[in-house]
C-alpha cells in the first residue's frame, strides 16, 4: 500500500473513533485537529521506521508482533484518555491514542496485502 492509501485508512478509522468518543464525551471534537494530525503522522510511522526498498522491508515495526502490541496500547490510552478528558479536560493521552490507532491501522491495513505481516 502506498502513503496516500494508509493516510486515506487512518483518517477513517480516527472518524470512527471521533465520532463514538463524542457519543461518550460531549465537545469530544474540540481536539479534533491535533488527533487527525496524529493519526496522520502514526499511519506513515511504520513506513518511516522501516522504508520500503523493496518488497520484503517488513521487520519488527511490520510484524503481528508489533500488531498485538500497538492494538493493546491503543486501549489502553484510549481508556486513560476517557477518563483524562472527562476529568481534567487534558487531551494529551487522546492524542497519544490516535497515534497509536493510525500505526494499528497501517498494520492492519498491511496484513491483508498478498505479502502479509511477518511473524
Amino acid at each position: 500500500m502506498n502513503k496516500r492509501e494508509h493516510i486515506f485508512i487512518g483518517i477513517i478509522a480516527f472518524l470512527i473513533y471521533i465520532g463514538i468518543f463524542s457519543l461518550i464525551i460531549k465537545n469530544a471534537t474540540v481536539g479534533f485537529f491535533f488527533g487527525i494530525v496524529c493519526v496522520i503522522i502514526g499511519s506513515i510511522l511504520p513506513d518511516i521506521l522501516e522504508p520500503a526498498d523493496n518488497w520484503m522491508h517488513r521487520g519488527i515495526c511490520h510484524s503481528k508482533r508489533a500488531l498485538k502490541f500497538s492494538v493493546k496500547i491503543f486501549v489502553v490510552t484510549a481508556i486513560i484518555s476517557l477518563i483524562s478528558i472527562v476529568l481534567f479536560r487534558d487531551f494529551l493521552v487522546f492524542y497519544l491514542s490516535c497515534l497509536v490507532l493510525g500505526y494499528s491501522v497501517h498494520l492492519l491495513a498491511d496484513s491483508t496485502t498478498e505479502v502479509g505481516l511477518p511473524d
